[in-house]
């Protein structure tokens, strides 16, 4: 092959590249249109205008993402995160021997940082990571923001930001696209916009805005080929000016955020629906301490209600945030009924959920430092923000429950109560046989019907939420008496309904177990209950237990047992009768089973062997780029445009043995491309060999990449993934003198393997 020869006495005289062509437009970096020779700038210096953009554009991203948790740790490890990652893509671009390496090291690097956001401080520490992740991710599902910046978000932000910060550098620094830089975070700062906090939107607005048009005036500020040339003076006055516009555009941006132009409303809320309830088995929950009771009574601990009845099934009530009570310093929410009755809380663990446990139908609370919300129609408290916070105290008092006497002679449900508390179809037949024989007050009528239901019923397995039409309750009452302790909840509150008094189900928590000197709430104490309405009373609940149900298998530790509930008439028997079970598992079934198993691995090996050949041509470019700075100029040029070669052959294209001249012709006319053929040529056999700069190094190195992107983007798709994976340019380089690394063949270990039969 015919190959060009490197000089190795390179000589010192600093003389610039001459123009290759006549035209002054054509002229390669570094020299004037008319001849002159001008000094090309560093490489720092020509990466500072879109590595600002990408700064601005990622800050501007990592500030609006911060937002979402509402703290200022959150903005300040976002923007930390983003800098740096448009930090590690400005050493990437001026490290060009060792771009390949840095780009590997970006996810090690990302990885450490993760583990060491962790270290201080979470629990575990860096081993208990993907729980800590897993667990932020699910509090910001279930959450609305601010979400809390739990430790497990630490590590997301960092390789999140990162990236798109790397990102954003690339596109500008490598690919030499500011616009791009520009726009590669926008859709993070769009997509995470939307999701503020309603009292930190107008701040979200000023951090999203104003990085985007810092980074828009340093755009568009160079975008001009005079721009370079002005003074610094200049350049400093228009500076001020452009910050003198930044008041208007402040008051712009606060009264967009007025308008809800900036963060607009959502057109329909899913929330503000009543919602089916989802269940979450107590097994899944896990045994631990809900929270702390300390009070004279012993439950019901309400978390919430479900008020609404479709005709088939009960629904959580609509969530509106807008009708929300704030609860003010005394705490007291109902001053027309006393607060007898007090019990203190103490939060332990109740995972990410807003509401705290308390009384049913609460006429006061007793907190400090927690800013707490009351819905009225839920009846219980929430935090104002985020979720119930791990070691918080307060007290929540109520009045005496009513005795039955009080009950006989309140009035009927004032006209102001949701209507929905009493909405209820047509009763079924046992219902309506028993309606006409009950009393006619209210009270009364009620009891009469609840003694009724607890005299047949017989629980059968787990609280589930499910649909109880009218039917379901003719079951209990006249077929087989079975229901689940949910579905004999809800009958009770449809006989209330029935009976003509406001009524839903509540659920939470009933019950305690003292362990040690404190009364504790388990996962296992899980309940719903019957809750009806009196004016002059409130909200009363009202614990009824099932005299009988069927005995269940289920071992589930955390499944409450009730000693007073006895067995009913179907018992179930659990026996354990020793048997030798045969394997019946035919021997294919058993090889099938391995081969799928190694699957993933011989999957993995795969494409760790497909992608050898990458790694071995970007170390090979490493390898030659740091051998050829030991020799000069030449041998940086000569090593650029083999590069160029060696990808020419790995994607078919052109003659391996053409001399750069040649291969003009063997490719599609190119302006670039005869420019660089040329100075090759010249560097190397020509006029300018021994007086290359590396003024010229940079022309070639800036040629050449250009060359080998183009080249490579003309070929089809398939085309561009062989010559990834092919090994012919590490088999048969375009030139054998420039440093080559050696390729793994089967075919090696033959005659080893000869040798030692």
């Amino acid at each position: 092959m015919s190959t060009p020869t490197l000089d190795r006495d390179v000589a010192g005289d600093d003389v610039l590249l001459t123009s290759l062509t006549p035209e002054p437009e054509a002229a390669p970096s570094g020299l004037g249109p008319d001849g002159e020779v001008d000094v090309e700038p560093d490489l720092l210096d020509v990466a500072v205008r879109p590595m600002l953009v990408a700064a601005c554009s990622s800050l501007a991203a990592a500030l609006t993402v911060g937002g979402i948790f509402g703290s200022s740790g959150a903005r300040a490890l976002g923007a930390a995160a983003a800098l740096a990652g448009v930090g590690w893509a400005w050493l990437t671009a001026r490290s060009a021997r060792r771009r390949a390496l840095y780009q590997a090291l970006l996810p090690l690097v990302l990885l450490v940082l993760g583990l060491l956001s962790v270290t201080g401080g979470a629990p575990g520490g860096p081993s208990n990571l993907p729980h800590l992740v897993s667990q932020a991710v699910r509090s910001g599902h279930l959450l609305r923001p601010p979400i809390p910046f739990d430790a497990g978000w630490r590590p997301i932000l960092i390789v999140l930001l990162a990236l798109v910060g790397f990102a954003a550098g690339a596109a500008g620094m490598v690919l030499d696209r500011p616009r791009l830089a520009l726009a590669v975070p926008l859709p993070l700062v769009a997509l995470t916009a939307i999701s503020q906090p309603k009292n930190g939107q107008a701040l979200a607005g000023l951090l999203a805005v104003l990085p985007v048009v810092a980074g828009l005036t340093v755009l568009f500020g160079g975008d001009t080929g005079g721009v370079a040339r002005l003074s610094r003076d200049f350049e400093l006055r228009r500076v001020l000016k452009a910050g003198a516009l930044l008041v208007p555009l402040i008051g712009g941006v606060l009264l967009l955020n007025s308008t809800s132009l900036l963060f607009p409303k959502p057109v329909y809320n899913p929330a503000q629906k009543p919602q089916k309830p989802k269940a979450v088995p107590l097994s899944a929950a896990g045994d631990r301490v809900l929270f702390e009771v300390d009070g004279p009574i012993t439950g019901p601990w309400k978390i919430g209600s479900l008020d609404v009845y479709d005709g088939r099934a009960w629904r959580l009530p609509p969530f509106d945030p807008r009708k929300l009570r704030k609860v003010g310093p005394d705490g007291v929410i109902d001053p027309s009924r006393p607060s007898d009755i007090s019990v203190a809380f103490t939060v332990r663990d109740l995972g990410t959920t807003a509401t705290l446990p308390g009384v049913t139908g609460p006429t006061k609370v007793t907190v400090s430092n927690e800013k707490l919300t009351f819905d009225d129609r839920a009846g219980a408290f929430r935090v104002a923000s985020g979720r119930v916070p791990t070691g918080l105290s307060y007290k929540m008092s109520r009045p005496s429950y009513p005795t039955p006497e009080q009950l006989r002679v309140a009035p009927g449900p004032p006209a102001s109560l949701d209507k929905a508390t009493r909405s209820i179809p047509a009763p079924p037949p046992a219902v309506g046989d028993l309606l006409a024989s009950a009393p006619s007050d209210p009270w009364d009528r009620l009891d009469f019907l609840l003694k009724k239901l607890t005299a047949v019923e017989v629980a059968v397995g787990a609280g589930n939420p499910v649909d109880v039409p009218p039917s379901k309750v003719q079951q209990i009452l006249a077929g087989n008496h079975e229901g689940s302790p949910y579905e004999l909840v809800a009958a009770e509150a449809m006989l209330a309904r029935w009976a003509g008094v406001p009524s839903r189900i509540g659920f939470g928590f009933d019950g305690e177990q003292r362990e040690g000197s404190v009364l504790t709430v388990r996962p296992k104490n899980a309940a719903q209950w019957l809750e009806v309405y009196f004016d002059g009373h409130g909200w009363i609940p009202i614990i009824t237990t099932p005299p009988k149900a069927k005995a269940s298998l289920d071992n589930d530790k955390n499944v409450k047992f009730n000693p007073t509930i006895q067995a009913g008439s179907d018992v179930a028997v659990q026996v354990y009768i020793p048997v030798k079970v045969k394997s019946l598992l035919l021997l294919y079934q058993r090889v099938r089973g391995v081969l799928l198993g190694l699957v993933p691995y011989a999957t993995a090996g795969l494409l760790l062997y497909l992608s050898l050949p990458w790694w071995q041509k970007a170390w090979r470019r490493t390898k030659r780029r740091r051998w050829a700075s030991g020799l000069g100029p030449e041998a940086q040029i000569a090593i650029e445009y083999g590069e160029l070669r060696d990808l020419a052959t790995d994607l078919g294209v052109g003659d391996p043995y053409a001399t750069p001249i040649e291969f003009l012709d063997h490719v599609v006319e190119d302006d670039e491309h005869e420019e660089l053929a040329w100075l090759v040529t010249k560097a190397l056999y020509g006029e300018l060999r021994g007086r290359c700069t590396d003024a010229d190094v940079a022309a070639a190195r800036e040629l050449a990449g250009s060359l080998r992107q183009r080249l490579a983007k003309a070929q089809p798709v398939q085309t561009r993934l062989l010559a990834l994976i092919t090994k012919l340019s590490l088999e048969q380089p375009y030139s054998t003198e420039m440093p080559a690394v050696r390729t793994f063949r089967a075919r090696r270990l033959r005659p080893l393997l000869a040798g030692r039969s």
